[in-house]
């Protein structure tokens, strides 16, 4: 799948490959029935909206859905913030 030009409406800056292999991270989504839906982060995302000038790192599964994001104020706080999830400065390619 391609990288998308836009996520949740907010323009994409950088991204990460999407690896399918590599599990960045788990999101847990408990269903109303009780039961759990487990879904890999497979590839980040850094974006913003216009006329915002903070910036999200989304956390995006293998479809490029949006399962998780975080606002912060800087690329390069997205960029620091994204090692947590074993992602650094030339794991990201640029739009």
């Amino acid at each position: 799948m391609s990288i998308p030009l836009e996520l949740d409406g907010a323009k994409v800056l950088k991204y990460t490959k999407n690896d399918t292999t590599k599990q960045l991270s788990l999101m847990v989504f408990e269903e109303e029935d009780g039961s759990t839906n487990e879904v890999p982060i497979t590839a980040l995302a850094i974006a913003q909206y216009d006329k915002d000038d903070r910036y999200y790192l989304f956390l995006c599964d293998q479809d490029w859905e949006v399962q998780n994001d975080y606002l912060l104020d800087s690329i390069e706080e997205c960029i620091s913030f994204a090692e947590d999830f074993g992602i650094f400065n030339e794991d990201w390619s640029e739009r």
